[in-house]
């Protein structure tokens, strides 16, 4: 019967839209509830006059998605409209790619207009500067934030995360607490309250705040993968892989997940387990060099010395910086009586600042 309902529901829609343009079937999509519909009519309007307002429309609606890197690529296509900037500078945050944040936020704050879009801006530098660990910035923009727009959940989720980057657990709940207030639906405040729950080690906390988040989200992949973390650290691994299985169904290269589920598995000992959940997150994310260290540590364990050495030298290849994954190769070519190749890369790590590497060079003589 809902089957029939809906699709009633649909062909009244498709009735309602005749000799419309695709831009205003799209937003008469949204306004129904139909991203779906609508992102299908932004695309084709993305071939018209309105395909700057497409383009911004398809962005938001990837952001609500999370799946920001569309979102971004749809918004940079769009106008250069203060909202366009600061849902792209947002987008960006999510995507760690901090100066290009930094530059949309400006952006978006320099041309001003709507108080709410001003204000998400400026949340964004109060984000920008906490990456940087400059508190004082970081603070100024999350007040100022506050301030343009007291009602924006945005801004008191930013406040939030200055406070706990300063060291203040406490203010930062009230203020996840106080953006869902302002907006009881804002999925970040969820999230960022079951993230400070389990780092207060309030496990329960944390799970019944994440699932009301995801009973209102319920294809969220942050909610989900916090979940997953939540359930692991209370020791519900099995519902935690549940969480992360979950992730994964609604995006497949999300590639934390593969490597958390691996993690559990390492954790209980079934290392052929954890080192097929690893593989997979190197295939997803060929370039990352977390998948290949895990799976170095996997192969370690189970006692084959060359295949971890082997990921392990993958894992440097990505991350050339990495000294401490040059001291787990040195100890494992040790334990393979190998002296010559473990000083050479006791070496590598000494060259790179690692004081561990260095002072066993001192002791023996060697130059690095």
């Amino acid at each position: 019967m809902k089957k029939i309902l809906t699709l009633v529901f649909l062909a009244f829609t498709v009735l309602q839209t005749v000799g419309q343009t695709p831009y205003e079937k799209g937003m008469n999509a949204i306004q129904k509830g139909l991203p779906d519909l609508a992102e299908g009519y932004f695309v084709e309007a993305k071939t018209t006059a309105d395909s700057l307002a497409a383009n911004f429309q398809l962005g938001l609606i990837m952001e609500s998605r999370e799946r920001f890197t569309e979102a971004a690529d749809f918004l940079v296509a769009a106008d250069s409209s203060a909202a366009a900037m600061s849902h792209l500078a947002a987008c960006r945050v999510e995507i760690k790619d901090w100066d290009e944040a930094k530059t949309a936020a400006e952006k978006a704050v320099e041309l001003g207009g709507d108080p709410d879009v001003e204000a998400s801006a400026m949340a964004t530098l109060g984000l920008y500067y906490c990456h940087l660990k400059n508190y004082t910035n970081a603070a100024h923009w999350a007040k100022q934030a506050t301030s343009k727009a007291p009602n924006n959940p945005r801004s008191w989720n930013v406040a939030g995360i200055v406070s706990y980057s300063k060291g203040n657990d406490s203010e930062a709940i009230n203020h996840f607490r106080k953006a869902l207030q302002v907006d009881p639906d804002n999925r970040d405040a969820y999230f960022n309250l079951g993230t400070m729950y389990c780092l207060r080690n309030n496990y329960e906390s944390a799970v019944n705040t994440l699932r009301k988040g995801l009973q209102r989200h319920r294809q969220s992949l942050k909610l989900y993968h916090c979940l997953g973390w939540a359930y692991t650290l209370r020791g519900d691994k099995q519902k935690a892989i549940q969480c992360y299985q979950t992730v994964i169904e609604l995006d497949s290269h999300y590639v934390d997940a593969y490597n958390r589920i691996g993690d559990i598995y390492f954790s209980q000992g079934d290392y052929e387990l954890a080192i097929s959940m690893y593989r997979q997150a190197t295939r997803v994310a060929p370039r990352s060099a977390e998948g290949y260290k895990l799976m170095g540590h996997a192969y370690a364990e189970k006692g084959d010395y060359p295949a971890a050495i082997r990921n392990y030298q993958r894992a440097t290849e990505m991350d050339k910086n990495d000294s401490q994954t040059y001291l787990l190769i040195a100890d494992l070519y040790s334990k393979q009586g190998n002296q010559k190749r473990e000083q050479a890369n006791y070496k590598r790590a000494a060259k790179l600042g690692n004081t561990e590497a260095q002072a066993w060079c001192v002791k023996r003589g060697i130059k690095w």
